[in-house]
Order: C-alpha cells, then sequence, then structure tokens
C-alpha cells in the first residue's frame, strides 16, 4: 500500500476537476487538501488502485485538511467526529481492517 501524493493524483484528475470539489474555503492549502479528500472519497470504486492505497491516502489527505484546518480557523470537534467515522469506514472497507501503526505514522507525519 502507497499513500497517493499530489502528483499521482493528477494522473487521476486534472487540476481542473480537483477544483469543483472544494470551493468554500479561502486558504488555497485547506482547498487543495480538502479537494483530494473528497475526490477520493468520491472515487474510489472507480480508481484503478489497491483499495489500502485508496482508503489510507483517503485518511491521508484528511488528516492534512485537519491540520491545517486547526492552525487557520481552530480546533473543531465536528471535523474531529468525521475523522473517527473515517477510521471506522476504512476498517469497513479493508479486509484487514485499520492498520493502527500505518494510522500512526500518518498522524505522525512519518508518511
Amino acid at each position: 500500500m502507497r499513500i497517493l501524493k499530489e502528483d499521482e493524483l493528477r494522473a487521476h484528475v486534472s487540476d481542473g476537476k480537483l477544483r469543483n470539489f472544494c470551493s468554500e474555503y479561502n486558504d488555497s492549502q485547506l482547498k487543495q487538501c480538502m479537494a483530494h479528500y473528497l475526490f477520493l472519497r468520491d472515487h474510489a470504486a472507480d480508481l484503478p488502485l489497491d483499495k489500502p492505497s485508496i482508503y489510507y491516502s483517503m485518511y491521508y489527505w484528511f488528516v492534512r485538511f485537519k491540520r491545517r484546518y486547526y492552525d487557520v480557523c481552530g480546533h473543531d470537534e465536528g471535523i474531529e467526529q468525521e475523522g473517527f467515522k473515517l477510521l471506522e469506514k476504512i476498517d469497513r472497507q479493508l479486509e484487514e481492517g485499520v492498520d493502527w501503526r500505518f494510522i500512526e505514522q500518518i498522524e505522525k507525519k512519518e508518511v
């Protein structure tokens, strides 16, 4: 499994289409992280990639969004709750369940 970084995501969707996913924030980095997360969330079944790479990439981009959101707007319990829901979704979608060591690496910015 691997995390799809920005350049790899561009192989699956254009910048123009990514911009359509998220326009509600003024901060460009916040928009970009949310757009990557939303694209992966909405197109997980359509991507020709293994499920772990898709779902852990989705979590990676959500965590990047969350960190930036907290920096720009402050802490938000709703966003924190979304993260827990995403982990539950990953656990349901992946036969082997959540790889908590990998989640920890994402959270610690080791990925």
